[in-house]
């Protein structure tokens, strides 16, 4: 079988990207991953996104944070201890990913014991 990958995505105030950011998670061509989006008290509609994604797939986790710490690192922490893949992948709430990013690093993890990560380039995108 396929490794889990665990994405973590931490989340503030993103309503404007969050679902094209989790719309490219679920459109990856590897398929054996679990999401956990972490909110960070977000004020504007982040909370309703993750949660109408939720309910669709069972493979998107979402976790609230009740104070605003203001730091995203406090947010993929919350994350990672509720992850249980072998692989853990950052995914922030406005990016996306190419379709087939995940297949190719798996491929990359598995064919290479040696390596402890692997990373990969980006492209600058805009509103247009």
């Amino acid at each position: 079988m396929s490794p889990l990958v665990s994405i973590i995505m931490p989340a503030y105030n993103a309503e404007l990207f969050i679902e094209e950011s989790i719309k490219s998670v679920i459109n990856q061509t590897y398929k054996n991953w679990e999401l956990i989006i972490v909110d960070d008290c977000s004020t504007d509609n982040t909370k309703n996104i993750m949660i109408d994604f939720q309910k669709i797939n069972d493979k998107i986790k979402t976790i609230f944070l009740k104070i605003n710490s203001g730091k995203p690192s406090i947010e993929k922490n919350f994350a990672l201890k509720e992850s249980i893949g072998k692989y853990i992948a950052f995914l922030d709430s406005d990016d996306i990913w190419c379709e087939n990013k995940l297949e190719k690093q798996v491929q990359i993890m598995e064919s290479n014991s040696k390596y402890g990560l692997c990373y990969t380039g980006g492209y600058w995108i805009d509103k247009d």
